[in-house]
């Protein structure tokens, strides 16, 4: 059985399931293993001319609605049918159950959730409590917390990324719906230039008066370096950056970062969630082990030995685990988070979509556009994306 994983701590939870799975079925096991872009890339090449080189993929929730296109991905509903069981069960996250089934939310399962990340709001509660700041639940109160604690501690007092394509968007995407604003309306028609998206992005430059002068070129390990050394105050982040910070080996903030939920403005904050999804491309040639296996790496057991690994769990009972909750003090603000995101915009083109929204995203940030221009063209270049997909 071959198996595309992701190159990266969600990835290598998944290779020694694997390698489990393998040993305790005498199976033989191939690992491909290949960075973000590539694993993209790879996945489509083999779902569209149905090679069957991989009989299990992991991918990002935005790339699903492109993968179950053109009978890609296998239906998993025929598979729990043919097995003589009802589906997913009731432990799992339903936001994060929802991406994993095409429509959105209420069609055909073609994928099981195995990470389930959202994104949190790092801040650093020692300095809010020698400033007698209470946790920021708006994003003004993140802007003026910021601009106090800078000046205080002459840090900056927010970071943030907006280098162009996903970056951008990724640290975009909580603000714009905060104000009220999104991607599409309602009949799907885009809406990234409405006054409300305006005001988003004009309050994003703010933040960035408050944030290192490079987050123009910032992306994720960027962000992350700026707090693990102590020169910036908050962020929005992932999972992932949890551990690290509170490495000795890596942080000099030890026990100093909080989480908290994203903030709220117009509308209650949600997060942006990044879940990582296990599936089987129709043209695998051992369909039945492989669902087998997904069953297996997804189950409470396994899940909790994917945490203990590194993985964000998709399942409340893991994150409610005793064991697990001495270990990882931010699961509580992680369930909730993960409960109350919101996934990027389920469409097949998504992947363009995003890169030319966040070009134009980073053009206002460094000033080479002013927002309402820059929301404008990128609004005409979705249009015009969307007309070429149909």
């Amino acid at each position: 059985m071959t198996i595309a994983v992701n190159a990266g701590v969600e990835g290598q939870a998944l290779k020694e399931a694997a390698q489990d799975w393998g040993a305790k079925t005498d199976t033989s096991i191939k690992i491909v293993e290949l960075p973000y872009a590539n694993l993209f890339e790879k996945e489509l090449l083999d779902l569209k001319s149905k090679t069957g080189a991989y009989d299990v993929i992991m991918l990002d929730d935005p790339w699903f609605p492109q993968f179950t296109t053109g009978d890609q991905l296998t239906s998993l509903d025929k598979m729990y049918k043919a097995a003589g069981l009802n589906g997913p069960d009731g432990d799992f996250i339903k936001s994060t159950l929802d991406v994993c089934r095409e429509p959105w939310a209420t069609g055909t399962y073609y994928a099981l959730p195995y990470v389930g990340n959202s994104q949190l709001f790092f801040y650093r509660k020692d300095l809010f409590d020698k400033y007698s700041l209470t946790a920021p639940m708006t994003w003004d109160s993140v802007l003026l917390a910021a601009k106090k604690i800078g000046a205080g501690e002459k840090m900056y007092g927010y970071v943030m990324r907006a280098a162009a394509g996903n970056a951008v968007v990724t640290d975009f995407m909580p603000l714009l719906w905060a104000f009220g604003a999104d991607v599409f309306s309602a009949d799907q028609k885009p809406v990234v230039n409405s006054p409300e998206a305006v005001l988003a992005l004009k309050f994003m430059l703010e933040l960035g008066e408050v944030t290192p002068p490079g987050y123009t070129g910032y992306n994720a390990d960027e962000v992350s370096a700026q707090l693990l050394q102590s020169t910036a105050a908050m962020s929005i982040n992932w999972p992932a950056w949890i551990g690290p910070m509170d490495d000795p080996t890596k942080s000099k903030i030890v026990g100093k970062i909080a989480f908290a939920q994203v903030p709220s403005e117009k509308k209650k904050g949600q997060a942006e969630l990044g879940a990582w999804l296990v599936a089987i491309p129709s043209g695998s040639k051992n369909s039945l082990k492989a669902f087998e296996f997904i069953r297996w790496a997804t189950d409470s057991e396994q899940m909790k030995t994917a945490a203990l690994r590194g993985n964000p769990p998709t399942r409340s009972s893991v994150f409610d685990d005793a064991t697990l909750l001495k270990k990882f003090r931010a699961f509580p603000t992680q369930k909730a988070s993960l409960m109350g995101s919101k996934p990027r915009p389920r469409t097949s083109a998504w992947n363009e979509i995003e890169n030319a929204f966040g070009i134009y995203l980073s053009k206002a940030n460094s000033k080479t556009m002013a927002p309402e221009a820059a929301l404008n063209e990128a609004n005409k270049e979705i249009t015009a994306i969307l007309n070429r997909n149909k």
